[in-house]
């Protein structure tokens, strides 16, 4: 086991012992959040037919037409009546928004710009062959990729298969996570606290992450610090794809996880992390099952989520891209604080001048769960940096998906 490594290599551990999970069949009104597991490609072209894309009168067109152009109205097509009067030269069509350009017509001409009196309408300016027509297979050929393997389905991905006509997708299934907090001192919301107690909010924080992060999740709120009693739980929650336990990753007495997971069977891949907050990580593997070992201190535990957890559950859930993307941001404030350590600063964005500007959390403390209201950022402070002034340029990477 490896101990105090960088977070690019424990993500390199973790991330090479991922397999997806199995693929399934589903109705595209349950595929919201889901990932492709095979290619899309459409059957049909879209828009399938010609059509206009505005109220007027479709009619034939030449470049040497009068002004003004009088024809004779011969039918009219509301959208979704397919046009069976084809249109000779001097007639048109009175033709409504989406509706199928009918044959012999080339053009569609304003309704403002004309003037309908009985079976006869006025082309007060006239268009050029081709006007106003939307062709077929404008958006979509037919054959074109729509969608490729690994795409995260959001509500406009599933407009676009509804669109072409599918209506169901295969993809991979949800992963499936246990969760579960260890400590003495734990008691669950609801309860008059007693002395030398806490109230339990891991277990609802990182459900809420897990479960924005589309996974299925598996909760048992409160474990003892006994390496027996926990060794239970987790052969509960054996159909799991990954277990999250917080709490007992420490150093002290009680802090018995790592040493659980090694008498569970685990092989363990590493322990401790170079980074602040969130240094007591420690990662195991049993079969094709992964165990993420988390601070108990709740930022501390939210922020090593981000950082290592989600990442393995975007693979684990078949993502093609399992890390987002660091980019630069400026410091709108100061951190006074120096050490040897790697340190994650929580921050919300701000926008001045097209730039995006970091406006650190008032406390950065590992347990001190507020600092992550609000906050959109995770600042990257290098080891050894020494204090951050304000107008610095520091790598950053975006927290997740939720508004604050």
């Amino acid at each position: 086991m490896k101990i105090m490594i960088e977070l690019e290599e424990a993500l390199e551990l973790v991330l090479t012992r991922i397999r997806r999970v199995e693929t399934e069949r589903v109705s595209i009104r349950n595929a919201y959040k889901r990932v492709l597991a095979m290619d899309v490609t459409s059957q049909i072209a879209m828009p399938p037919f010609e059509r206009s894309p505005l109220d007027g009168y479709a009619y034939l067109a030449t470049a040497g037409d009068p002004l003004p152009l009088q024809l004779n109205v011969v039918s009219e097509i509301p959208a979704g009546t397919f046009p069976e009067r084809v249109i000779s030269p001097g007639e048109a069509a009175k033709i409504f928004t989406g509706a199928p350009i009918p044959t012999g017509a080339n053009c569609v001409v304003r309704m403002e710009d004309t003037k309908q009196v009985g079976d006869d309408v006025t082309i007060l300016q006239p268009v050029l062959p081709g006007s106003n027509i939307i062709p077929r297979g404008e958006e979509i050929k037919e054959g074109d990729l729509l969608l490729k393997q690994g795409f995260f389905l959001t509500p406009p991905a599933i407009g676009l298969l509804a669109a072409v006509g599918l209506d169901q997708v295969t993809v991979y299934r949800r992963p499936r996570v246990g969760l579960l907090s260890t400590g003495a001192e734990l008691m669950e919301v609801g309860q008059s606290l007693r002395p030398a107690k806490i109230y339990n909010s891991n277990s609802y924080t990182l459900r809420g992450m897990l479960q924005e992060a589309g996974c299925e999740v598996s909760v048992i709120p409160i474990v003892s610090d006994e390496i027996d009693e926990t060794i239970k739980v987790l052969q509960m929650l054996a159909d799991t794809d990954m277990v999250i336990a917080t709490g007992g990753a420490s150093v002290g007495d009680y802090d018995i996880m790592r040493h659980a997971l090694a008498q569970f069977g685990c092989e363990m891949l590493f322990w401790k992390l170079n980074l602040k907050p969130g240094t007591p990580v420690s990662v195991g593997q049993k079969e094709k099952q992964l165990f993420f070992s988390l601070s108990g201190n709740p930022a501390a535990a939210m922020v090593t989520f981000e950082l290592l957890v989600r990442p393995a559950i975007r693979k684990l859930a078949g993502r093609t891209t399992a890390e987002e993307g660091r980019f630069l941001v400026k410091m709108a404030s100061d951190f006074g604080k120096t050490g040897k350590q790697r340190r994650f600063l929580r921050a919300q964005a701000v926008f001045k001048n097209g730039e995006i500007w970091a406006d650190l959390a008032p406390a950065q403390g590992s347990g001190i769960l507020r600092s992550m209201i609000g906050s959109h950022l995770l600042v990257d402070v290098p080891e050894n940096h020494g204090s951050v002034e304000p107008g610095e340029l520091l790598m950053a990477s975006w927290i997740a998906d939720w508004e604050a």
